[in-house]
């Protein structure tokens, strides 16, 4: 319950919350506010009577019109129908935004594991685990391997001999973290996840009956405030680390190829793949499904849509598509004439095969 006893998921409530101005449909009393309780968040198209929902966009803005929601928080500057109206709206300057701390009131709290070390994990002697860590079940800490203040480690995680946690980490079950690898703080790793497996180097063999392994000596350094998702993988350098940027974003099935250098506040979208010696700007945003080849530059403040394959360096800013992949309003052009392909070969077969006049 918020202050004065009023309840923190009722309108009122959830409006303070986001400073959202409050439009009354016509007879909604507006005293029930402090009393009438969201139960519930959810889509345009499958909220109920007790449900809020957001409109960040026209599109749903015209779903809104049909929607039983009982309360929507909606973008400024975005026109509603008077059917769009037939509830309580929430006006902010970016739903999006908004949604952020209207979900943070309503998750549940995390479960993590109990403050001290699990009497089936197995720590090192010569391990450093703070104090109020949460070490969970079956977990393996190394040699040497430092564990830092708040950070939590769930049933499973791998510890190699030398890595570094930082504080206030989370590391969801089976993250393997390999040795000598750092972690900085406030860093969450998904089920999953390894950090600092070898990196894929080969080459054949002197007397070409095979394949030889390059071993890789490097380290992988993840920054401040990084996020990886689940069963991503970040190989170690051959020499010198592979790192992650601070407060860089990946999303589930990803690879980080050796010795890659991913800048600040990157977003990689799943089933993306950078190659290894491949430098990406901070701010960049990469698409789910793309493949960038190795010893490129990304540079800063780009965006690669979905499933791009990056054959060449671009430029700071560049917004780039297709594969291989080039400037986006480029790629447009060549998309819509490909579609034409049909047509004008059906015209051409006509006139080739047209009988020609005497």
């Amino acid at each position: 319950m918020a202050d004065g006893g009023r309840d923190d998921r009722s309108i009122a409530a959830l409006a303070d919350l986001i400073g959202a101005t409050v439009e009354l449909p016509d007879g909604f009393d507006q005293s029930a506010l402090a009393q009438q309780r969201v139960d519930s968040l959810e889509s345009v198209e499958r909220a109920s009577a007790t449900s809020l929902t957001f409109v960040g966009n026209g599109k749903y803005a015209r779903l809104l019109e049909t929607s039983a929601a009982l309360v929507a928080v909606v973008s400024e500057g975005i026109e509603l129908s008077t059917a769009a109206r037939q509830r309580v709206i929430l006006r902010v300057r970016n739903a999006d935004f908004a949604m952020i701390a209207i979900l943070e009131r309503f998750a549940a709290p995390e479960l993590l594991p109990d403050v001290g070390i699990d009497p089936t994990a197995r720590v090192h002697p010569t391990a450093t685990v703070a104090s109020d860590a949460r070490i969970g079940a079956c977990v393996t800490v190394g040699k040497d391997a430092r564990i830092g203040a708040r950070t939590a480690l769930f049933d499973g995680v791998r510890i190699y001999q030398g890595a570094t946690i930082g504080t206030d980490c989370v590391l969801h079950a089976n993250v393997v973290i390999r040795e000598r690898c750092t972690v900085g703080n406030r860093v969450i790793l998904a089920s999953g996840v390894a950090i600092g497996t070898d990196g894929f180097g080969y080459r054949p063999s002197p007397d070409g009956r095979g394949i030889s392994k390059i071993p890789h000596i490097g380290t992988v350094l993840i920054e401040d405030d990084v996020e990886i998702g689940a069963n991503s993988c970040v190989d170690r350098g051959k020499f010198g680390a592979t790192r992650i940027g601070a407060g860089s974003k990946i999303d589930n099935l990803c690879q980080i190829g050796h010795n890659a250098e991913i800048g600040r506040c990157v977003v990689i979208s799943g089933l993306s793949g950078v190659a290894g010696s491949t430098t990406v700007g901070d701010g960049s945003r990469i698409g789910g499904g793309c493949g960038i080849a190795d010893h490129l530059r990304v540079g800063r403040g780009v965006s690669l849509a979905a499933r791009a394959g990056v054959m060449s360096d671009v430029p700071d800013g560049a917004t780039w598509a297709g594969t291989p992949a080039q400037d986006n309003m480029a790629f447009l052009r060549q998309s819509a004439l490909i579609r034409k392909l049909p047509e004008w070969h059906r015209q051409l077969k006509h006139l080739l095969e047209t009988p020609k006049a005497p």
